[in-house]
């Protein structure tokens, strides 16, 4: 059986169908947790992480210091080593066995991997994704619409500034499932068969 991979949409459904896919596969899932286990690999605290998190929240300004830093040698930057972390922690758990990966440039990571299925999950109708998110977050329609546009920016500009691609351009991926047309339960079967 093959790992899974997702980047997803905010309100897409996404993490909650790889959630379906590694209960019913019964294998690991990971998603930030992963931040956890690359913080304390690195020892970096979680505290820094979420800071940067906020600082991450699609500001351009903030991409270029911190890649001129980096560019400028400064290799010990706390943000690189976080992602080099992550990479180190994703590449290993996908070696221990078939898992589930959500986000943090997984799909990319793990791109060189034969036994990897690549997925992007997203939702062609912006309204599902709003009654979606008002039902997982518990916040008003006009709070949904603001954290939509809020997230995708943030994962778009994270995918862009550590893998210099476009986070939802097909050819990062194996595999794209629009949520408008199918159902949690219908992406999870689909991606159960696709990973073997």
């Amino acid at each position: 059986m093959k790992s899974l991979a997702i980047e997803r949409e905010f309100g897409s459904g996404g993490r909650e169908i790889g959630m379906k896919v590694a209960r019913m596969a019964g294998i690991p899932y990971y998603d930030s947790a992963l931040m956890v286990k690359a913080a304390e690999a690195q020892g970096i605290s979680v505290g820094m992480l979420e800071e940067y998190d906020e600082k991450r929240s699609g500001s351009f300004l903030y991409d270029i210091a911190a890649y001129t830093s980096y560019a400028n040698g400064n290799r010990k930057n706390s943000v690189y080593e976080l992602f080099s972390g992550m990479e180190k922690t994703i590449r290993k758990l996908e070696l221990e066995g078939p898992a589930v990966f959500i986000g943090r440039c997984s799909t990319e990571i793990l791109k060189e991997r034969s036994n990897v299925l690549r997925v992007y999950i997203y939702s062609s109708d912006i309204s599902r994704r709003i009654e979606r998110t008002v039902k997982t977050e518990g916040v008003s329609e006009t709070e949904a619409k603001r954290l939509l546009d809020k997230k995708d920016k943030q994962r778009r500009n994270y995918f862009r500034f550590w893998t210099q691609k476009e986070w939802g351009d097909r050819a990062n991926y194996d595999m794209e499932l629009n949520t408008s047309f199918l159902s949690a339960e219908e992406c999870a079967r689909i991606l159960l068969s696709a990973m073997g």
